[in-house]
């Protein structure tokens, strides 16, 4: 009957209208700083290229997902050139490309840190969830999860929380130092020392980053040091995706009725490279940090802009909505989490800043 068919398409609509992302567009948190994007830092580059690096977050990556972040971020400013071959250090992959981007020259180095966790997380492997079995019988024991529950168990927490885990316990040092190694040796092989670098770095790679940057400017060896200074000196543009220093930092404070807050690795960086010698005034030194956030992301938080502004850092806080809310209650955990590089939003801002910088797509 007709008033079925009524009825049917008017139930559809609302299905589609309680399936929401709220900030798609992205919405900029009051306060926030105007920030450049790639291009904009091309545009005052004056002709010396511009380094991009790239720092994966939790979570298993490889090779193909430091190639395709480099297609998203490239693609919004212009068309690109074939990739160069990637390079390998010791244990970290560095994949590279040098693309033509907005009159200039962008040269990616995306690090590709999950070979220093896998290892520890095929402990795990056990509690991977397969077909069930009858765990009351011999053999393998598959208990029977639901498929919600099995996905968030096998992704979220085996695969991704664990390298968090991993991270702040007995393996932080030698991953630190990995991390310095392969940091350094990006920074040693460019033959524009002073030209412009721009980092992104999503969830755990941001404190693995900051961490790794602390250790080089504290470092007793001298060209570890410089490399570390040279970095500090020539960081322009600082994007955060799926900010996780608040609850990281928690690992390195002591507890108690009179806990005190000690400086997140963020801080510590930042603190670090003021008392740095021979510093540029020029007008790239004024470091602009932006982070992406997405609400429903249960592991990340926002990055509060009082705690680092200063006049020589503009803070930036930008909503995001990685993908769908169903009916109000629940948006997919692991692309809330992990599809920031995904979202057309932030790759547009990334490549392009606020307001958008001319020779931008968007």
């Amino acid at each position: 009957m007709m008033w079925r068919s009524r009825l049917s398409f008017l139930s559809t609509l609302g299905l589609l209208a309680a399936c929401a992302t709220p900030y798609r567009p992205a919405v900029v948190v009051r306060g926030s700083a105007t920030f450049p994007g790639i291009a904009g830092i091309v545009a005052v580059a004056g002709g010396r290229p511009v380094d991009v690096l790239l720092v994966h977050g939790m979570c298993t990556h490889d090779r193909a997902w430091a190639e395709h972040q480099i297609d998203r971020i490239a693609g919004v400013v212009e068309e690109h050139a074939p990739a160069v071959p990637a390079t390998a250090s010791a244990r970290i992959e560095v994949v590279e490309s040098t693309r033509p981007l907005a009159g200039g020259t962008v040269r990616f180095h995306a690090l590709v840190w999950s070979p220093l966790t896998a290892a520890l997380k095929h402990q795990l492997d056990f509690d991977l969830t397969g077909t069930p079995t009858d765990c009351a019988a011999a053999g393998t024991c598959k208990p029977k999860r639901s498929a919600l529950n099995a996905y968030v168990k096998d992704n979220l927490l085996d695969d991704c929380l664990a390298d968090a885990v991993i991270y702040e316990g007995e393996s932080h040092v030698a991953i630190r130092d990995a991390m310095v190694q392969t940091i350094a040796r990006v920074i040693a092989d460019d033959p524009y020392s002073e030209a412009p670098l721009v980092v992104v770095a999503e969830s755990l790679g941001s404190k693995m980053l900051f961490d790794a940057l602390s250790a080089m400017l504290e470092s007793w060896q001298p060209q570890t040091r410089a490399l570390g200074q040279q970095a500090a000196r020539r960081l322009a543009l600082l994007f955060m995706a799926g900010n996780q220093l608040p609850i990281l930092g928690l690992a390195e404070q002591s507890g108690g009725m009179r806990a005190i807050p000690v400086q997140d690795a963020l801080q510590r960086f930042l603190d670090l490279r003021r008392r740095q010698p021979n510093r540029r005034a020029e007008a790239l030194q004024r470091l602009a940090v932006v982070a992406f956030t997405d609400p429903n992301d249960l592991l990340s938080y926002r990055l509060l802009p009082a705690r680092y502004t200063a006049p020589d850092v503009a803070v930036a806080d930008v909503l995001v909505s990685n993908d769908r809310t169903w009916l109000g209650w629940i948006e997919n955990p692991l692309t809330a989490h992990l599809d920031y590089l995904a979202n057309p939003d932030v790759g547009a801002m990334i490549a392009c800043g606020v307001p958008s910088s001319a020779g931008c797509r968007r």
